[in-house]
């Protein structure tokens, strides 16, 4: 299977890099292909920050959404009222997580840039789907943002037009999933989507094996940094990978249902 058959889905960060160009405002890059990949989830996107914008506002719903008070909660409030003209970057640029961290700077070879630009999709809560190079301003919304507005649940709009999008966009494609449970049931993968992998890091306890959960983010960003630099297009490929905890691709833990594998790295 060539590169250009493997899709990468990675869940945005809450983490956000803050600055950008004022060349476009938000809604004149979604006009432009070059500045948004997926011009078919525009509509979705205008009510999607329609809603969480009027419930922040108008509707006072800050403090519940963002899970805040005081001076972090006015910050936020007042980064989100200014969505529509904030400067903007790249959404690949945006993005300062643990995970994005280890994709900076000489970490990915200009080969793998590429194949980040070509393969890789972000998950967002408030945006939907976004390419690596699709422009968005500095915003802040944590998954699941209940508006109590007419929308009700950005969940519950993006759930259909993420899975439509996604089985299009991934029809034949081997699939490399690090979406966390809440951000991966936002699709319903169809019939022909290609090999689903996710990616799993595990630790010992005493009685048995525990999910990762601190330092996901930082180990999700190593392995992802891997699959582009070596150009991995085959789950064999990830057996060579070694984490800097020393977490290994472990056959045991590992499954397989039909066409989903579920792929466990365990630390020793």
């Amino acid at each position: 299977m060539s590169s250009s058959k493997v899709r990468i889905l990675v869940p945005t960060s809450r983490r956000k890099r803050s600055g950008g160009s004022r060349a476009y405002t938000f809604s004149e890059a979604q006009q432009e292909r070059t500045t948004n990949r997926f011009p078919s989830l525009t509509t979705t996107r205008r009510k999607a920050v329609r809603a969480l914008l009027s419930a922040i506002n108008g509707q006072g719903q800050a403090a519940s959404i963002f899970r805040a008070a005081g001076e972090r909660l006015e910050v936020v409030t007042q980064r989100n009222l200014a969505f529509h003209r904030a400067p903007l970057l790249p959404s690949i640029e945006r993005e300062t997580g643990p995970l994005f961290r280890e994709l900076e700077g000489e970490r990915l070879s200009r080969e793998a840039r590429c194949r980040l630009r070509a393969q890789l999709i972000l998950v967002c809560p408030l945006l939907g789907l976004l390419a690596p190079t699709d422009l968005v301003p500095e915003y802040s919304c944590p998954v699941g943002a209940q508006t109590r507005n007419d929308v009700r649940s950005l969940h519950h709009l993006w759930k259909p037009v993420v899975t439509e999008t996604l089985n299009r966009i991934c029809r034949g494609r081997l699939v490399f999933s690090f979406l966390p449970s809440r951000m991966r049931s936002l699709w319903r993968p169809g019939a022909s989507v290609g090999p689903l992998v996710e990616i799993r890091f595990v630790r010992p306890v005493k009685n048995g094996w525990r999910h990762e959960h601190a330092g996901a983010g930082r180990l999700s960003g190593e392995l992802l940094r891997h699959i582009l630099n070596e150009g991995i297009s085959d789950v064999r490929g990830l057996a060579a990978f070694e984490s800097s905890g020393g977490h290994r691709f472990s056959p045991e833990l590992s499954r397989t249902e039909g066409r989903e594998q579920m792929l466990v790295f365990a630390r020793p």
